[in-house]
């Protein structure tokens, strides 16, 4: 098989990604770029060069109503969630072309798939600053600990810094013992039990920003549309305030060295 170029998994990812976008509109499923990806639509009006992947976020019931639909129905592409997928346990969904397929160096995957789209869900995290903090610290070592236990082999990572190498190595080595089935069983209870309607914090807790993704609600209720390589897609309208606690000065250009992908996957052609 000959491996696929980042612009190719990118052509595959739009597509992607325009398929999902049209199934929100056509259900009223609240959705926005996240991330780097909306970051991207952005800076860049469409993929961060060096990037591989997409992200999208939905508010916890357009989530849950996405889901149950694509589980049940012909969506023009295959979804993954823990709920529906053996061997898969992760707190958010992945959608992605089944004509395509990922083979990653690093993590050891249990399931089949291909160049695919991450869904994270949006929780409602309580009514202060102080009761939202202490709802997503409730679940952070259990997060930390299910990321590990995907991990073949313990390795160094590419985007933080090396003085929390130690933290990853004991995480590790507590993952080799641990239920990936239970911990996320554990996680999604407790994020279940603050709703996201009527919410004065919300965030992403699976997110990788940490407690970087916790905002007020209203940042995620209220959207607008942006370019994205030369098509429109959903992002949140108050992006400013998301993009600077997630990236800081986020319209500078990293340096050169900086410009990578941080996953370790290659993507095939079947």
């Amino acid at each position: 098989m000959n491996e696929l170029s980042l612009q190719e998994i990118h052509e595959v990812q739009l597509e992607l990604l325009m398929k999902y976008d049209q199934l929100c509109r056509e259900h009223g499923w609240r959705y926005s770029m996240g991330g780097g990806s909306l970051l991207g639509a952005v800076r860049h009006k469409g993929f961060i060069p060096w990037d591989d992947d997409v992200d999208v976020m939905m508010p916890r019931p357009d989530y849950d109503a996405f889901i149950r639909y694509c589980s049940e129905n012909d969506a023009g592409f295959t979804l993954l969630d823990y709920l529906h997928t053996k061997g898969y346990d992760d707190l958010f969904a992945k959608i992605y072309d089944p004509s395509t397929r990922m083979v990653d160096e690093a993590i050891s995957l249990p399931y089949d798939i291909g160049i695919s789209i991450d869904v994270f869900p949006l929780d409602g995290l309580g009514d202060s600053e102080k009761e939202a903090f202490k709802i997503f610290k409730k679940t952070t070592f259990k997060r930390e600990l299910l990321n590990a236990t995907r991990w073949k082999k313990y390795f160094r990572s590419k985007t933080h810094s090396i003085l929390v190498e130690p933290v990853r190595l004991a995480l590790f080595v507590l993952s080799r013992f641990a239920n990936p089935r239970k911990l996320i069983e554990k996680i999604d209870k407790e994020n279940l039990k603050h709703p996201f309607e009527g919410a004065k914090y919300a965030g992403c807790v699976c997110g990788s920003y940490r407690e970087d993704e916790i905002m007020t609600q209203d940042t995620f209720t209220n959207y607008i549309e942006l370019d994205f390589e030369d098509q429109k897609v959903m992002g949140i309208k108050n992006y400013h305030d998301y993009l600077t606690k997630h990236y800081r000065n986020y319209m500078e250009l990293p340096p050169e060295n900086k410009r990578v992908a941080h996953h370790t996957t290659k993507a095939y052609r079947r």
